[in-house]
């Protein structure tokens, strides 16, 4: 009887261990879909920052009439967990 007792707490550990693991590693691929999702984003704010500095490049007249090149920022402070 101790025996199988001793093997039913050995593979309620394992689940348990298991469980863990596979808990860690959801956490984990959230993590990493946040951050691939924030780095699509600012790769898309990056390109429209260099094609409006191109643009106002290479629309020198229309430089020169205003005097400078208008090129808005926009950015975004706001991470995963909602803190700035």
């Amino acid at each position: 009887m101790a025996l199988k007792k001793a093997y039913a707490d050995i593979i309620l550990n394992t689940e348990k261990e298991a469980a863990k693991r596979i808990m860690v590693s959801e956490r984990k691929a959230v993590w990493l879909e946040y951050e691939l999702k924030v780095a699509k984003e600012d790769a898309v704010q990056m390109l429209i920052r260099v094609k409006q500095m191109m643009d106002c490049k290479t629309n020198t007249s229309a430089a020169s009439a205003l005097g400078t090149c208008f090129l808005p920022v926009t950015t975004n402070n706001s991470n995963f967990f909602g803190y700035a």
